[in-house]
């Protein structure tokens, strides 16, 4: 009887030694699996040569360099004409009634469609655990949240839902125009690049890829 109870007594201690071994080795494994958001993390420099972008269109119509549809970015070839008032996008002019307080708006909605459509020359990434920052050298800052919660900005109304999809991070920008703009960014591990893809869905569709260089540290 003795030796019984013994077992007994010692078998809720091995359970307890085995679930404390296994919470221990799952908090090892989780602590060190990187974080996806940290794979976007550093400066990165625009490989011209490598993306195809549209022309990057001013208010009147014309390319970055004053002639119409040239393209602006180096080599890269434009793809369903994209530029400004491609895809149904317009100049954000639509609804407002002339008043100074309206041509301001108006003015601010053309600035974020610039901002979104114009590939910068440059971006630096940092993250936390629910946050992107995206900061361009023109000192505008975009914030990301990967669990899907909403981002608006109050000034445009542009807003941004963004998740994780199979590896890539996949931005929902709506509030510009009529349509939709979709960005994935996405990590070339073994060329330390960094892929942009904005797929515009309006009237007409169209898109651009844009490809970053990791900065030498």
């Amino acid at each position: 009887m003795r030796v019984c109870d013994n077992r007994r007594m010692r078998a809720p201690h091995f359970i307890v030694t085995v679930v404390t071994v296994a919470a221990a080795a799952l908090v090892t494994t989780y602590a060190d699996t990187p974080k996806p958001n940290a794979a976007l993390v550093g400066a990165w420099t625009l490989n011209k040569d490598a993306s195809q972008l549209a022309p990057a269109r001013g208010d009147n119509g014309e390319g970055r360099d004053g002639e119409s549809g040239r393209n602006g970015g180096g080599g890269g070839r434009r793809r369903g004409g994209g530029g400004f008032g491609g895809g149904g996008f317009g100049r954000g002019g639509g609804g407002f009634n002339g008043q100074p307080q309206d041509r301001e708006a108006a003015q601010r909605m053309r600035d974020a469609m610039r901002q979104e459509l114009q590939a910068p020359d440059h971006m630096t990434i940092v993250t936390s655990d629910t946050t992107i920052i995206i900061t361009t050298p023109d000192g505008h800052t975009m914030r990301l949240a990967p669990d899907g919660k909403k981002i608006k900005d109050e000034s445009t109304g542009v807003e941004r839902k963004t998740k994780w999809d199979s590896g890539k991070l996949v931005s929902e920008v709506s509030g510009l125009g009529r349509g939709k703009i979709t960005e994935t960014y996405s990590i070339d591990g073994d060329a330390k690049q960094l892929h942009v893809t904005l797929d515009i869905d309006g009237p007409r569709k169209t898109s651009q890829t844009r490809v970053y260089d990791l900065d030498a540290k």
